[in-house]
């Protein structure tokens, strides 16, 4: 369960304004999911190449009011958190830099990155187009146990580009209380007022045991935890905010703040209740660009940009920062994946209250170690 202190954490509200901020700028209208967690790594390792306005732009996004120490000391004990797995939890996290071969990137940049991220670096001819392409979909493929496969294609190898930072995570557990495979059944799945589709539903009692559930006036919270080998909770759970109002998801996210979805995360009680959620399979691929510039990384985005001295003189800005995602939630658990390519120029008696959790409309969700955002998303 959430400490007291993550409930004010502001590193953690930073964690989650971030991921906030990326999820507004895309179509709430079509079912995603991102990782800001991986997107975050990724950036992370373009902090450490950049110097002067730029580095603060990236470190004012991520880590708002930090210092570039505590930035680094930050995100390098996030990554080793959310690494820190029991038995029966599979997480895998893989940060690379793929450079230019020849190209003089700094022995000290690489030893930075590899320090505080244990990324590693591969030096690639860019002009063999598709050998590049294939280690670094090779390299993704194996860190997603297969479930990403294609990040990048030769066509996308420009004449300029000198490196390309990678982030690729992997995820997957089954739940602490698992859904009964013999009360899956179709129910409608309100997409409008009046528009719907049959699709197929979990369902488990308040018998299974209890859950953590918050509310506040615009969202029901409920929260599945994951077990380990020993069949205990885990420190990761999957967190369903259901609209109270049934067409209002849109619009509560456009009001949702970083603070009233961390005490969501953090106020909850344990409550009996009936868990009528969806199955579900969401990928999605997601061009970075616009989104990371609404969150106020834009000087790393100027072709002109010479504020990448900490990776190698003459290098300039990004050329495209693209994202690939995919969650699947089933009786069992939940696997999940995603990639960050960053491009670079140079039982017992009835309870008392029974909270019947329907998610039979458009819902935000957030799978989390701890509070941490690893995995945010939409269904609709």
């Amino acid at each position: 369960m959430p400490t007291q202190t993550e409930s004010s954490d502001p590193a953690i509200r930073s964690e989650i304004e971030f991921g906030l901020n990326l999820l507004r700028q895309q179509n709430l209208s079509k079912p995603l999911v991102f990782s800001p967690f991986s997107i975050s790594l990724c950036v992370s390792l373009l902090h450490a190449a950049s110097t002067g306005k730029t580095r603060d732009e990236i470190r004012e996004a991520l880590l708002r009011g930090s210092t570039d120490e505590k930035f680094e000391e930050y995100f390098s004990n996030l990554l080793e958190t959310v690494s820190n797995v029991p038995p029966g939890i599979d997480v895998n996290i893989a940060n690379h830099v793929f450079c230019l071969k020849d190209y003089p990137i700094k022995k000290s940049y690489l030893d930075t990155v590899k320090k505080l991220y244990n990324a590693g670096a591969t030096a690639l001819d860019f002009k063999d187009k598709v050998n590049s392409a294939d280690v670094m979909n090779k390299f993704v493929a194996e860190a997603t146990k297969g479930h990403i496969t294609n990040i990048i294609t030769p066509e996308q190898f420009e004449q300029d580009l000198v490196a390309v930072f990678t982030n690729a995570l992997y995820f997957k557990a089954d739940w602490y209380a698992q859904f009964q495979a013999f009360y899956t059944e179709k129910r409608d799945f309100y997409t409008s007022i009046e528009a719907k589709r049959s699709i197929d539903f979990m369902y488990q009692s308040y018998g299974d045991g209890m859950n953590f559930y918050s509310e506040n006036d615009q969202f029901e919270m409920l929260r599945l935890a994951y077990r380990d080998i020993s069949y205990d909770e885990s420190s990761f759970a999957m967190n369903i905010f259901l609209p109270k109002a049934r067409c209002g998801l849109k619009d509560a996210m456009f009001t949702l703040t970083a603070a009233r979805l961390q005490d969501l995360l953090t106020t909850t009680n344990r409550e009996y209740c009936n868990v009528t959620i969806p199955k579900w399979k969401i990928e999605t691929n997601i061009d970075l660009n616009d989104a990371l510039q609404a969150t106020g990384i834009k000087l790393a985005f100027d072709i002109e940009n010479e504020e990448f001295r900490q990776l190698a003189e003459n290098t300039h800005g990004i050329s495209e920062v693209a994202h690939s995602a995919m969650i699947e939630v089933d009786e069992e658990g939940t696997t999940a994946s995603a990639c960050t390519r960053l491009r670079l120029r140079g039982g017992g008696p009835p309870p008392p209250k029974i909270i019947d959790f329907v998610a039979d409309h458009p819902f935000f969700f957030v799978l989390t170690k701890d509070i941490h955002p690893i995995f945010m998303g939409i269904y609709c």
